[in-house]
């Protein structure tokens, strides 16, 4: 189901499913994406018994832009959508720059936050594509709209070569991005949000923390980031064997296993 609310004062679409009194499991999306990320995950999760729920993200999909981009802010709208929604307690579940706003937002509400899985998360290694963009400026490559060719490019470099794209998978991505102030939205991101690696200092008392690598990202380098993730005391780390920069989107019945599994570990059940 899909609908939409407001949050800080701003439209946020939401795509969600499963009943009402389940286990909640929130996920974001990548940069640059939408819910769509997750749309093999949910039905799965919902017929796991649980309640799912994906939001746009700020000034991305279908959501109104937030004035501020930046790490801190975005942590705070997360807990500005639960309050929203009602949710007292949840596992979050964050995909690339997702992935670095879970993780912020763990930190944040460290008592609200029951566990986090992080996909691909940015935050465990510097990104050298980001670091090189903001070096030469934006507007080499910021149209007023981003062509579907590009995309369609975009899309074929993340996945890896277990999980296949499809025609319409691009037109999901793309269509949003017709949108000029969607493009600003997202390139406003890119310039103000925090992709470098968070200090493991400030990572003691987000909980229970799962995180996966794809092994042929072709962003984050899975040797150094798994590395660095490991330092991290009690975070299960891995990697997915095949998997690119989307693990939701390339094997989504083996991310829903893990999230089903870290939702029952996180209310102190044995998942099997």
């Amino acid at each position: 189901m899909e609908t939409t609310i407001a949050v800080e004062g701003k439209r946020v679409r939401i795509v969600h499913a499963g009943p009402d009194g389940a286990p909640v499991v929130v996920l974001l999306h990548g940069w640059a994406a939408s819910a769509y990320n997750y749309r093999a995950v949910l039905p799965v999760l919902s017929d796991a018994g649980l309640r799912a729920i994906a939001p746009d993200l700020p000034g991305h999909g279908w959501s109104e832009a937030a004035d501020s981009c930046s790490a801190p802010s975005t942590a705070r709208w997360v807990e500005s959508l639960l309050d929203a929604l009602d949710i007292e307690r949840c596992v979050l579940v964050g995909q690339s720059i997702g992935g670095a706003v879970a993780l912020d937002a763990a930190v944040r509400m460290p008592g609200r936050i029951e566990a986090s899985l992080l996909l691909s998360p940015i935050g465990f290694t510097p990104i050298r594509r980001v670091d090189l963009a903001r070096a030469l400026g934006f507007r080499w490559w910021h149209p007023p709209v981003a062509p579907r060719w590009m995309v369609a490019s975009i899309v074929r470099r993340i996945y890896g070569v277990r999980g296949q794209w499809t025609a319409r998978d691009v037109d999901e991505y793309w269509l949003p991005l017709r949108r000029r102030e969607v493009v600003s939205a997202v390139v406003q991101s890119l310039s103000e949000f925090d992709f470098a690696p968070r200090n493991p200092a400030r990572l003691s008392g987000v909980g229970r923390l799962v995180i996966r690598f794809g092994e042929l990202d072709g962003l984050i380098p899975w040797e150094r980031a798994t590395r660095y993730a490991s330092t991290l005391p009690g975070a299960d780390v891995g990697v997915l064997a095949g998997v690119g920069h989307v693990p939701a989107e390339e094997v989504p019945d083996e991310i829903a296993a893990i999230i089903v599994r870290v939702v029952a570990q996180a209310r102190g059940a044995d998942a099997g």
